[in-house]
């Protein structure tokens, strides 16, 4: 009998997870792909591995007896490859602009792995990212998965994992700085200043749709050269409101005001790969991934008391 390790391997996650919801995120398959290959091992050794209820997860007899000879397997066959002495090779990743949550999130898995091996590009967006996925020019990309103004390709998988609030900057002097949240009804008025008002589609669709749900208009007079620039004015220019990602680096000489919006928009970042099977650096990268956005809560939110734009909100659990 010959045994696939692909099923072998989810099969060691799924027990050691013992949900199948959970195991099927740790290895970036949908819960119905796992159950597959959890079945077809099953149906391979003529044994049930796995009792299965409404709330639990539990080995059988066979499954705890089968359990430390599959971690051998998987330990043996890991060993064999690395044996092979082929330098595992850099994940291609595209992360939109050095200043935004993509580069946040490589740092908060660079501490879970070290050893992290990355080339980074920047495209400007997600719909310049989604032709060299395919052509595998790319490995990985951040983005917004809608209104890239075509459909998503089919040859990609995606994976939410970062729900990046919006805030709020404006001056200290600024008649709203004292408050502690600031309402986006609050800027029906005098709008949000974006100068030039330019960026991703994706980005563009999104805060889009965020003023005109909420009647709050974009001013986009005046001119800025870059990010730096634009808060610069922020802070000793007009008294004015922009916006920016929590997870972006902001310069802390400019003092600004950094106010949390009521209700609070949430900027969904996903990752996208090819569907074919990734190579081991790709999977060990989408592994701590899926891993650190899990612990650290980035898509845990209340909906009452966020915003998404309703396609958005369907890409969440």
């Amino acid at each position: 009998m010959d045994l696939d390790l692909a099923q072998v391997r989810a099969f060691l996650v799924t027990a050691d997870q013992r949900h199948f919801s959970r195991a099927a995120e740790a290895l970036f398959l949908t819960q119905q792909a796992l159950s597959k290959r959890i079945r077809k091992l099953e149906d391979a050794l003529a044994v049930s591995l796995f009792l299965r209820t409404n709330r639990t997860v539990e080995l059988t007899e066979d499954g705890a007896r089968f359990l430390p000879h599959a971690r051998e397997l998987i330990r043996v066959a890991d060993a064999a490859v690395a044996a092979m002495g082929s330098e595992e090779q850099p994940v291609r990743l595209d992360i939109i602009d050095n200043r935004l949550s993509p580069m946040f999130m490589l740092r908060r898995f660079a501490e879970q792995e070290p050893g992290l091996r990355i080339e980074r590009s920047t495209r400007q967006g997600l719909e310049h990212s989604l032709d060299p996925l395919i052509r595998g020019e790319i490995d990985l990309a951040f983005g917004r998965v809608h209104d890239l103004g075509r459909p998503l390709p089919d040859e990609l998988e995606h994976r939410l994992v970062r729900l990046e609030p919006l805030v709020a900057l404006l001056a200290p002097e600024h008649p709203l700085a004292g408050n502690d949240v600031l309402k986006l009804t609050d800027l029906r008025e005098d709008g949000i200043w974006l100068p030039g008002l330019k960026g991703p589609v994706e980005w563009m669709s999104y805060l889009r749709r965020l003023c005109d749900e909420f009647g709050v208009p974009i001013d986009d007079s005046g001119v800025s050269f870059d990010l730096r620039h634009t808060l610069e004015q922020t802070r000793y220019g007009k008294q004015r409101v922009t916006l920016a990602g929590a997870d972006m680096e902001l310069a802390p000489d400019l003092n600004l005001r950094v106010l949390p919006f009521e209700p609070s928009p949430l900027f969904p970042w996903s990752l996208l790969w090819r569907k074919e099977k990734p190579p081991p650096a790709l999977r060990k990268l989408l592994a701590i991934a899926g891993r650190t956005s899990r612990a650290e809560g980035w898509c845990d939110h209340d909906p009452a008391r966020s915003w998404l734009p309703k396609g958005d909100a369907g890409t969440t659990r």
